[in-house]
């Protein structure tokens, strides 16, 4: 017999140290498509989306699609956002739950509400209890960002969670497709139990790279205990989004088995051990300019840019992508062959008004609040305008795992004088696939200074080119210096250590 699967999908990062609110038409701008434009869009787009889709139809089920929602990191989501994932969710659900085989969503874990700390676990509570009502045992799979923040209500009301495991998130897709092959076997087969652990530590992004420890530590003994004990099913390493104020912020453990919880709890903790082995290396220093300057200068000759990785500006953490405090103290210092970009949809606006090969004289970056430094001033000539589509070049980057391989920033602009070729956006756009630079006429190959706002997403496309890389320590919400943002909901958390 066919299988019926409903699916939908809501993703959002939410950086709750952000004044702006992430509002329906932020979605409206990355993704929001129902019904059936559910599937048609995210057919074969390398998005998470598409691996579930690609599962499903390849095994005959049958997709209930509802909704599927995602925006770029960014602020607190507004409740309407939310409202309307609900509205067009939970009353297929309450038409199809008697035909249904399985649920599948494709989540964040990290998106905080006005009124909610955890909307993604609160959905999957009101899901399960819809299906207890009816008395109905229908298996709920959620494919779940690495960095996502895990209450205990979003494990106890889900069979199983299935998380990214790798950073940057090469592997989103198929993470989806692991999830989704796990919800085939537990409707053919039910009988999962999760068991979830949390830990005192709350990592900057800059200390969560799958390729540096604590995290690969950890991931490597997860997989080993995968290959060793037949009733785990699966073990989720969450780094946790350390920019989302709530109680649950931080490190998890999760794990699924067939087997005794008792047993799978045991590798959990086996596995926090070796977190407090290595977790000194989970919280980096990011180094002064004038440090990471000198350090430059004494590098041997070479090929390929310098990267300039400003953690602080961290798009894909959720910052607005026009901080300039380490970019005009760059410019003041007189270097040239500097690439970067902003998000500036003024500074292109006029770019645009003035034409092709004009000179202008503008105010860029710095324009969105306080906290991510001043507009600064440059002069250069109008290169380039262009709509700002792109495809990405990187099929299976961590910027598809958020919105697939075409990527839209708006109207853009470059501008160039003798020192710097610098990228206007309209839309502020992580910088984790050379497309977004190629498309607009810029070479970051042959650049000697690449201004990356970026953790560690950007390491597959920027790493290959790259000569030497230095984390630059800036002003921004997005900092690895965890102390200096004012929380109020962590209790008994590490943010650093002594």
């Amino acid at each position: 017999m066919t299988k019926r699967v409903l699916f939908g999908g809501l993703f959002h990062e939410t950086h709750t140290f952000l004044s702006q609110r992430t509002a329906l038409a932020d979605f409206e701008a990355m993704a929001l498509h129902r019904g059936a434009d559910a599937i048609t869009r995210n057919r074969g787009n390398g998005s998470p989306s598409a691996g579930f889709i690609g599962v499903a139809e390849t095994a005959g089920w049958d997709i209930v699609p509802t909704i599927q929602m995602a925006a770029m990191p960014g602020g607190i989501v507004e409740d309407t956002a939310i409202a309307l994932f609900r509205r067009h969710f939970f009353p297929v659900l309450e038409a199809e739950a008697g035909r249904l085989d399985g649920i599948f969503l494709v989540l964040h874990g990290a998106m905080v509400g006005e009124t909610s700390n955890h909307p993604e676990a609160d959905i999957l509570a009101d899901i399960r209890s819809e299906l207890v009502a009816r008395k109905l045992d229908t298996p709920v799979v959620c494919v779940l960002d690495l960095h996502a923040n895990i209450p205990r209500k979003l494990i106890d009301n889900s069979s199983v969670a299935v998380a990214y495991r790798e950073n940057p998130h090469r592997d989103a897709h198929d993470a989806a497709v692991r999830a989704a092959r796990i919800l085939g076997e537990l409707m053919d087969r039910p009988g999962v139990a999760q068991v979830h652990l949390p830990t005192r530590y709350v990592l900057p992004p800059t200390g969560v790279g799958s390729a540096d420890d604590p995290m690969r530590a950890v991931l490597a003994a997860a997989r080993a205990i995968e290959a060793t004990d037949p009733e785990i099913i699966n073990i989720n390493v969450m780094a946790g989004y350390s920019y989302a104020d709530v109680p649950d912020c931080g490190f998890s453990l999760s794990a699924s088995t067939r087997g005794e919880s008792g047993r799978a709890m045991a590798h959990l903790q086996t596995l926090a051990g070796v977190l407090e082995q290595h977790v000194a290396k989970g919280y980096p220093r990011d180094a002064a300019l004038e440090e990471v300057l000198a350090a430059i200068d004494r590098l041997p000759p070479g090929k390929g840019p310098v990267l300039l990785v400003e953690p602080a500006d961290n798009i894909g953490g959720g910052t607005p992508g026009d901080a300039t405090d380490l970019l005009g103290p760059l410019l003041a210092t007189g270097r040239r062959g500097i690439v970067a970009a902003l998000a500036d949809p003024q500074a292109v606006a006029q770019c645009a008004t003035a034409g092709l090969g004009a000179t202008v004289s503008l105010l860029i970056g710095g324009k969105t609040d306080a906290h991510h430094g001043a507009p600064i001033h440059f002069t250069g000539r109008v290169a380039n305008l262009t709509d700002g589509g792109f495809e990405l070049e990187l099929k299976t980057s961590h910027l598809a795992s958020m919105l697939g391989t075409h990527a839209e920033m708006g109207p853009c602009a470059v501008i160039e004088n003798d020192q710097a070729t610098i990228l206007l956006s309209s839309r502020k756009m992580p910088p984790m696939d050379l497309g977004q630079l190629h498309s607009q006429g810029i070479r970051p190959e042959d650049a000697t200074y690449v201004v990356v706002k970026a953790a560690v997403s950007h390491r597959d496309a920027y790493g290959p080119i790259a000569r030497a890389s230095f984390n630059v320590d800036s002003a921004g919400l997005c900092t690895s210096n965890l102390p200096r943002l004012p929380y109020r909901k962590l209790k008994g958390k590490i943010l650093a250590l002594p």
